[in-house]
């Protein structure tokens, strides 16, 4: 049956995003910001290389692993893991807009701090 009545459309109350979608763009950057940090520490855990200068002025160089920094790369890498496993599971319960989408930052992260994490556990096992 046809009416008369005009149609009336629901107004979009929402006028900011809510804390869940504020946390999810904090954590993006912050899981970026411990990539990094990871690099920087397993950088800085390299065996040295020894250049003209160092042979020139008799600078002795360390040609082994720095382990405590390693170590710090590891923790990192751990709680980089566990931080984008909360965020996966925070951002797949938020899919409710059409505008809502899985962030590729955290599954990006997940996996190479699962790589990372297995690499320093078969290099201390060998």
């Amino acid at each position: 049956m046809y009416s008369n009545k005009p149609i009336f459309f629901i107004e979009d109350r929402r006028k900011k995003p809510d804390a869940l979608c504020v946390w999810l763009e904090i954590a993006s950057i912050a899981v970026w910001v411990l990539l990094f940090c990871v690099l920087i520490f397993y950088q800085k855990a390299l065996p040295q290389v020894e250049t003209f200068f160092d042979r020139f002025f008799g600078i002795e160089v360390r040609d082994t692993w720095d382990y405590s920094k390693l170590d710090i790369a590891f923790y990192l890498l751990v709680f980089l893991f566990l931080f984008s496993a909360l965020s996966v599971f925070l951002n797949s319960k938020r899919l409710k807009r059409k505008t809502d989408r899985i962030r590729r930052s955290f599954i990006i992260s997940l996996i190479g701090s699962f790589t990372g994490i297995i690499i320093y556990l078969f290099g201390y096992l060998l």
